[in-house]
């Protein structure tokens, strides 16, 4: 393995991981860290050269390798940029700017014969990049889904254990570190948007524009969600999930999901993440681990760095870890097409309202519904909850609008059959559950 020089964009918390792994091994030596305040106190002081001007870097011809754990699009972007066009290789943690500028960067990598190392970008410490990127590469994707943000799962996870409020959960998920002061990135599902771009580039050859994206946080899922999901034996993630279609077209949105007992996401808790990922060889596979922090970020950029240290002598490498990305972007399903299953929760305004004339209002618009639960809240008002068949959008929206009288209070995802398939499984939900799940199991689409 030979030894290479590095410089070093950015010292905050992932950086400072980074150096410290740095430390512990011969093969990279880190040159120059570029930080935005050089007097700021710092958990580490490495030995060598800390400066606010990124140039020091760039400019610097013996340094082959920049490391960029700064965040944010620019002026990272433009460091990049000039990193590249002076040929050197860079490993970068920035999910957002890989979404929003990949095409470019990877076009301009290709051009100067140099590589763009991003391992930690989704999915923190899993080593999901390399193995879409080489482990599966004899496979085509059908399909790729997964828990991408810890947050968010960490947030769900406390509302399904102590049935509090989203309030009360994210206060303590920022308490313990695992949220940020202003969570909104996370929890309206930009992060994962962000993250399903790039996983999109890997698994179906194009970026996608993360603003095309279907996206749907979780700020609107209540305590009685939750319960809800309880009672028919199921837990609520937030999910990224892509599927090719026709015509060279991707599927790709971000919702809340229904998840069963006895699937795979259904036990990922806390601020871990998992992703599936169908290959038309090696069939489903399941890759699980810590999604974001100090170390396991850290983890895979030094991972990164290494990787190029063992090859970087080696006649013609780069066209080994260069990516088949194209470079325009993806073009998305229409969001008019896109079609799901649902659990609704309605709210009948009419004191003895017939329950049986909603549904035939319903399926007179065109919606095909089940009827899985019915009570009265402590006003004296019907709650109906209800499955719909698999259905677009528009359909949906149409259909529940006929009601009289009535107010949509939620409307949540049900697991959709790609995700479901090949994990056929004895419920060992508890029997109450387990009655729910046979009773339901056509329209909840569960086939686990």
């Amino acid at each position: 393995m030979s030894k290479i020089v590095a410089g070093l964009i950015g010292l905050g918390t992932v950086g400072t991981g980074v150096v410290r792994l740095l430390e512990r091994q011969n093969h990279i030596r880190l040159k120059t860290i570029a930080v935005r305040d050089i007097k700021k106190k710092r958990e580490v002081s490495p030995s060598c050269l800390i400066t606010e001007n990124v140039q020091d870097i760039i400019q610097d011809p013996e340094i082959e390798l920049v490391i960029e754990v700064a965040g944010g699009i620019e002026p990272v972007y433009s460091y990049l940029e000039a990193a590249l066009r002076a040929g050197k290789h860079v490993v970068t943690a920035n999910k957002k700017l890989l979404a929003r500028r990949g095409p470019e960067l990877f076009s301009l990598a290709r051009a100067k014969g140099v590589n763009i190392f991003f391992e930690a970008s989704v999915a923190g410490g899993v080593p999901l990049i390399s193995t879409l990127q080489k482990g599966l590469n004899a496979n085509q994707i059908n399909s790729i889904a997964g828990i991408l943000n810890g947050t968010t799962n960490y947030i769900l996870s406390k509302m399904h254990s102590s049935g509090c409020s989203f309030a009360e959960a994210l206060k303590e998920a920022q308490e313990l570190g695992f949220a940020e002061a202003d969570p909104t990135d996370d929890v309206e599902g930009h992060d994962v948007a962000n993250k399903l771009s790039i996983l999109a580039a890997l698994s179906f050859g194009r970026f996608a524009n993360p603003e095309q994206i279907h996206r749907e946080g979780i700020t609107t899922i209540t305590a009685r969600d939750i319960a809800l999901a309880k009672a028919n034996g199921c837990v609520i993630k937030l999910i990224g999930l892509g599927l090719p279609q026709e015509n060279n077209k991707v599927e790709l949105r971000v919702h809340p999901v229904l998840v069963p007992f006895g699937h795979p996401f259904y036990a990922v808790n806390g601020a871990e993440n998992a992703i599936l990922v169908n290959g038309s060889a090696v069939g489903q596979i399941l890759l699980s681990g810590p999604g974001a922090g100090r170390e396991p970020t850290a983890s895979a950029v030094v991972g990164d760095a290494l990787n190029l240290a063992q090859v970087i002598n080696l006649p013609e490498f780069e066209s080994f870890f260069q990516p088949k990305i194209n470079t325009t972007w993806a073009s998305l399903t229409e969001e008019s097409e896109l079609a799901f299953a649902n659990l609704v929760r309605i709210k009948l305004l009419r004191k003895g309202a017939d329950i049986e004339f909603v549904a035939r209002t319903l399926l007179q618009n065109g919606l095909k519904t089940q009827i899985i639960n019915a009570g009265e809240d402590e006003s004296g008002y019907k709650i109906l909850s209800l499955t719909t068949a698999t259905q677009p959008d528009a359909i949906v929206e149409e259909a529940l609008a006929h009601v009289p009288n009535a107010i949509v209070e939620s409307r949540l995802r049900l697991l959709q059959n790609q995700l479901a398939a090949g994990y056929q499984r004895e419920s060992r939900a508890p029997a109450s559950a387990q009655q729910t799940l046979r009773g339901n199991s056509r329209a909840l689409s569960v086939s686990c």
